[in-house]
């Protein structure tokens, strides 16, 4: 018994374009790729290249280390000497709290950056901006988009929510983001964009 043959019994007619496959059919014909598989295509232009360098971000990171540790050693001696709570306590040790909190917020940024100029990569920041860690120095660059390769509208480069947990309503806690270059006129057409996609 033969299998896989079609057979075709007194007269047949096909009008029009007909194919007949026993197995897997491939069309390629030039020009008519899925809108899928397009790609969207941007350039970077430098607009400002800062003179930090990678070694220069860690010295900083070390610098604002060390100035932390002031803060914390007058919190150790504030607790150790006061017995109990008081308001001229408060008061005295009011401003080394300050100083710890404008510390702390100021490595954690430093110690960002120099994550992505040891890595070089480029992240979103707002209106087709990026942040840049080519050539391991930090570079602010402008993100120019050409237009959407399904429908022709305006593109954004922007941060795109990729997981969240939902809390009931409109309310969401973002967990996950990542780059993409996203059609204005329909948020369908959007494309991944690799953060370390140029080459180092």
């Amino acid at each position: 018994m033969e299998k896989n043959k079609n057979n075709f019994n007194g007269e047949t007619n096909f009008n029009g374009p007909t194919q007949i496959v026993a197995g897997n059919l491939i069309n390629n014909v030039a020009g008519t790729e899925e809108p899928y598989k397009k790609k969207a295509t941007y350039s970077p232009e430098p607009v400002w290249r800062s003179p930090f360098t990678l070694a220069m971000l860690t010295w900083i990171s070390v610098a604002i280390g060390i100035m932390g540790l002031f803060p914390i050693s007058r919190f150790f001696e504030f607790f150790t000497n006061s017995s109990s709570l008081n308001i001229n306590f408060i008061l005295e040790i009011k401003p080394y709290l300050i100083m710890l909190i404008i510390l702390m917020v100021l490595f954690s940024f430093i110690f960002s950056v120099r994550i992505i100029v040891k890595k070089q990569t480029r992240h979103p920041l707002f209106l087709n901006f990026a942040i840049s860690g080519y050539g391991k120095r930090l570079v602010i660059e402008k993100i120019h988009i050409d237009k959407c390769p399904q429908c022709g509208g305006k593109m954004k480069y922007y941060n795109k929510p990729l997981e969240w947990i939902e809390h009931g309503g409109n309310k969401r806690t973002i967990t996950k983001k990542g780059p993409f270059i996203e059609c204005k006129r329909n948020p369908e057409h959007c494309y991944a964009v690799d953060p370390a996609e140029n080459g180092i």
